[in-house]
């Protein structure tokens, strides 16, 4: 598999658009929960949305982009093949014996 970064902008915010945030961050969760999505943030203006897929091909990255319920509210959509993505693993809690 590899790994696509996504550049996404948005247009102003909206109470349409508020209206699909939650269909919308249901998606990504279960991107993340079928490990297809990587990485997701948001700009705090709320302009930009940087994403990481996991996908076969560019192709089939796109088209997740395009499932996203904000899709019809982004002014502009980069893709970027990437040859690696690194992240920081989640470090365990200890154990505690007590």
């Amino acid at each position: 598999m590899g790994a696509f970064l996504f550049q996404l902008e948005l247009a102003a915010f909206t109470d349409e658009m508020v209206l699909v945030i939650p269909r919308h961050r249901e998606l990504i969760n279960k991107l993340f929960d079928k490990g297809r999505l990587l990485s997701y943030s948001v700009s705090a203006n709320r302009h930009m949305i940087w994403c990481v897929i996991n996908a076969e091909e560019e192709q089939e990255a796109m088209e997740m982009v395009l499932a996203f319920p904000l899709y019809p509210y982004f002014t502009d959509v980069e893709c970027h093949p990437l040859l690696f993505h690194n992240v920081l693993p989640l470090a365990m809690p200890g154990i505690s014996l007590n």
